[in-house]
């Protein structure tokens, strides 16, 4: 679930695939897999992947199960779906999230059949929608820096997230940068593999990344460290920001955040004063940010820096959380929404699903 979008090499012998490899000749994979996909065919030939349809004859809990056939299983599963259709067919709601993150298998087929039926929708929140959502109030669309460029950076912040772990193409990058001078932060409560790889590690508590970001700011303006034709020509409400950065002085900051004043002012600095001199300033930022109380608002913040000091005006220099609106997709011919046929279709929220399934539904539905 990173931005790579891997192009992959499978040997097959025999209808068997017996080696996954990345592709040399793609130039972000460049051969080389994370070990989750590297070794999918281990997976997927291995001797506990369930290969048959299992019914439970048990209690539920219990782990008591059966094999079936495909044709009793799919009859079984229609069956309780007609049933329920007919009640109301709202009363049924696919809930899922990516085991495929391909745009037919993953969130289209799907979606078309239980379209047709009038089915509840999901709304895929467990994950990212926080983020998702004030990146793009803030940069206005899931597009960042070119993943090809951030070798070309000469500071790199890496702002909650474990790329070593997660994003094996953007490390390899950050490492080739590293090793041309620039300069890796770390800025995580945890010190992962990645942090411990930085130059510096910036340990600040907990979803208090608002407070930092906010607290870079006030040193960004307070010293000048500002690109203001790029706010004046490319930015709305500098002005606003302003007032609400000026509240938060490094002492503040560094109070709030659990670190130094000190580091407060000299991450500001080394930022600022990277980017406003025409070097490349990079943030890579991920989704751990936005996984607290206002992290949507934390992902705002941070996504604000680039901006203040013009980061963007260097292909190697911005932010990237997702590249996944770099090519927009016809979302309504993949999934077919047309398919309910203007019948009313609630929208249940999967991260509350206990509490909504426990409400009385509204009369319309």
């Amino acid at each position: 679930d990173c931005p790579d979008t891997c192009a992959l090499l499978i040997t097959v012998e025999d209808g068997v695939a017996t080696e996954v490899k990345g592709d040399p000749d793609h130039p972000t994979t460049a051969g080389v897999l994370c070990t989750k996909v590297a070794r999918y065919a281990e997976r997927t030939y291995h001797e506990e992947r369930l290969l048959h349809p299992m019914k439970r004859v048990g209690k539920k809990g219990e782990g008591k199960f059966e094999r079936i056939s495909w044709d009793e299983a799919l009859d079984t599963i229609a069956a309780r779906l007609k049933g329920i259709a007919a009640r109301d067919p709202q009363a049924i709601l696919p809930y899922s999230y990516c085991g495929t993150m391909g745009l037919v298998q993953g969130e289209s087929m799907s979606l078309r059949f239980f379209h047709q039926l009038g089915a509840s929708l999901l709304d895929r929140t467990i994950c990212a929608s926080a983020g998702s959502t004030g990146y793009r109030y803030t940069v206005g669309a899931s597009i960042g820096t070119d993943m090809e460029q951030f070798q070309n950076a000469k500071l790199i912040i890496i702002w909650g997230g474990n790329p070593i772990a997660s994003n094996l193409h953007f490390w390899t990058r950050a490492q080739e940068a590293k090793r041309r001078g620039a300069k890796l932060i770390a800025i995580d409560p945890y010190r992962s593999l990645t942090a411990d790889k930085c130059h510096q590690h910036i340990a600040l508590m907990p979803g208090t990344d608002s407070a930092l970001a906010l607290g870079m700011m006030h040193v960004l303006i307070h010293e000048n460290l500002l690109d203001h034709d790029y706010i004046a020509q490319h930015t709305i409400g500098f002005d606003q920001l302003r007032e609400r950065a000026a509240e938060w002085t490094p002492e503040r900051t560094a109070a709030t955040c659990g670190i130094t004043a000190e580091e407060v002012i000299n991450l500001a600095r080394e930022y600022g004063q990277a980017a406003t001199s025409g070097e490349a300033a990079a943030i890579r930022i991920n989704y751990g940010v936005q996984r607290v109380r206002g992290g949507g608002m934390a992902v705002r913040a941070i996504s604000c820096l680039p901006a203040l000091v013009g980061a963007w005006r260097h292909p190697a220099g911005g932010i990237q959380l997702s590249s996944s609106g770099t090519f927009p997709t016809n979302k309504p011919a993949l999934q077919r929404p047309d398919l309910l046929n203007g019948r009313p279709a609630r929208t249940i929220n999967m991260t509350t699903i206990g509490d909504d399934l426990l409400k009385q539904a509204s009369p319309e539905f």
